[in-house]
């Protein structure tokens, strides 16, 4: 026994040096965003910040700076800067970042400060996780996306672009001081490209400073109670930033939360407007759940819809981004014409897989006339194609 306690007394030793201090704090995650607090310039460029780019619209009504007269750390933030919306656009400063396996299975975490001076829509900040072989060699090799798709050999329509994570944290404020704001998106198996944006939907002024990607481990997907509507504002009484807007670029496209005509309570939301174009495209506002626990599950999306003289077609629609695509069933019904509040739902499947289901409330733009949307819910009704019948 005497022989052995050197050793032993030896060995614990060893191991107390390697084990963390008692009280020590953890190493913090590491930024993968380059430039977070858009300090350092471009070379060769008088103002534009290093590792970010601007969106393009060719639109002369907006704006893109490098502030120091209001940075909340060092000496710079970025701007966003818009005084028209006659072709609804969103304009972000966005910076794109590969991954790989090493991230798949864990949250990415969004953290950027910002600030709002006289804001009439929207400020926001975007995480998106897709599976996009065209965007991910087209950095890969510096080139644009459209020259990476005709090396690839990919056509448009068999693009096999999908986002598995997207999350949108809309702020609409008219002034604010600093504010941080914070996203957390699951990175799904196969996801090679994420994409950042800060940018604005509407007009006035959006600054940006000190943004921070991290990869932590991934929290449990929120819960999911049967028959209980998920849809956050399902009528539309508070400002509309819990809803994502899709406004194709139609001149005088409007969608609008409006206090003038009601299903219930004092408010739905309007779609109106866009003048003539070569093609339609779905306008209308969604909700994203980027939820795994969805898959294997029967939903049921349902809404009350009014239509004002409406040329067109106006329907509600899910759609399941899984690993293998994008999965949809037909919607049920369409309306258009003139039609008194209408409850319109349906039931769909989502496949194993699965990773983000988007519920809309839409129509086909442009068109004229205008429609109503009020009191939408979307529901978890049990397993696949075994949920009990019962009204929604």
């Amino acid at each position: 026994m005497s022989r052995l306690l050197p050793a032993v007394i030896g060995l614990c030793a060893v191991l107390a040096a390697l084990a963390p201090a008692r009280g020590a704090p953890s190493r913090a995650p590491r930024n993968l965003l380059a430039n977070p607090g858009f300090e350092q310039v471009l070379p060769g460029h008088p103002w534009m910040p290093a590792g970010w780019d601007s969106s393009v619209s060719g639109m002369p009504t907006v704006f893109f700076g490098r502030d120091t007269f209001m940075a909340h750390g060092g000496g710079y933030a970025a701007s966003v800067a818009n005084v028209s919306t006659i072709l609804p656009m969103a304009h972000n400063w966005n910076q794109s970042l590969l991954i790989g396996p090493e991230a798949w299975g864990k949250d990415l975490v969004l953290s950027v400060w910002t600030r709002n001076n006289g804001v009439d829509g929207r400020g926001y900040i975007m995480l998106q996780a897709y599976r996009d072989t065209v965007s991910k060699m087209a950095k890969v090799w510096g080139i644009p996306r459209q020259e990476a798709a005709q090396r690839l050999n990919i056509k448009m329509l068999d693009d096999p672009l999908i986002d598995l994570g997207w999350q949108r944290r809309y702020f609409s404020d008219d002034n604010t001081d600093w504010v941080r704001r914070d996203l957390r998106v699951f990175v799904a198996p196969s996801t090679d490209i994420v994409f950042v944006r800060c940018g604005l939907l509407g007009t006035g002024q959006v600054m940006f400073d000190d943004a921070s990607l991290t990869l932590e481990p991934a929290r449990p997907p929120d819960p999911l109670p049967l028959r209980t509507n998920l849809i956050r504002d399902p009528g539309f009484e508070g400002a509309g930033d819990d809803w994502e807007y899709g406004l194709p670029p139609f001149e005088n496209l409007v969608i609008a939360r409006d206090t003038t005509v009601a299903h219930s309570g004092k408010a739905s939301i309007r779609m109106e407007g866009g003048l003539s174009s070569m093609v339609q495209a779905r306008a209308g506002v969604c909700q994203v759940f980027p939820n795994r626990d969805f898959a294997g599950k029967r939903v049921r999306l349902s809404a009350w819809v009014k239509t004002d003289s409406l040329q067109g077609l106006a329907y509600i629609k899910i759609y399941c981004h899984a690993l293998d695509g994008v999965h949809h069933d037909p919607t049920p019904r369409q309306f258009s014409a003139n039609t008194d509040w209408t409850l319109t739902s349906m039931e769909s499947d989502v496949p194993p897989g699965t990773y983000e289901i988007w519920a809309w409330v839409c129509y086909n733009s442009p068109a004229a006339g205008r429609l109503y949307y009020d009191d939408v819910s979307l529901e978890v009704l049990g397993p696949a194609s075994k949920a009990a019948s019962g009204g929604p």
